[in-house]
């Protein structure tokens, strides 16, 4: 099967989704999402325990395999600073 590839528009939404851990609708969004080929950030496949590289359709088949949404909250950590 080939990739197709989703607009803009449509991976935000999904990512928009994802940031409000809201199960319902990224299982919805997900649906148009599960063969596209879009690389997904990598903050993103981080928080979905993916594989750095991995695609908008990677994430939309592991959304639509979990009975609830678990995304790791990003770090906003500085570990540069010095204390």
């Amino acid at each position: 099967m080939d990739d197709v590839y989703a607009s803009a528009k449509q991976r935000d939404r999904f990512l928009n989704a994802l940031d409000a851990q809201d199960i319902c609708l990224c299982q919805r969004l997900a649906a148009d999402l599960i063969n596209c080929g879009n690389a997904l950030p990598g903050m993103t496949c981080k928080q979905l325990g993916l594989p750095p590289g991995s695609t908008y359709g990677s994430a939309a088949r592991t959304v639509v395999s979990m009975r609830e949404l678990h995304v790791a909250a990003p770090d906003h950590s500085d570990t540069s600073e010095s204390r």
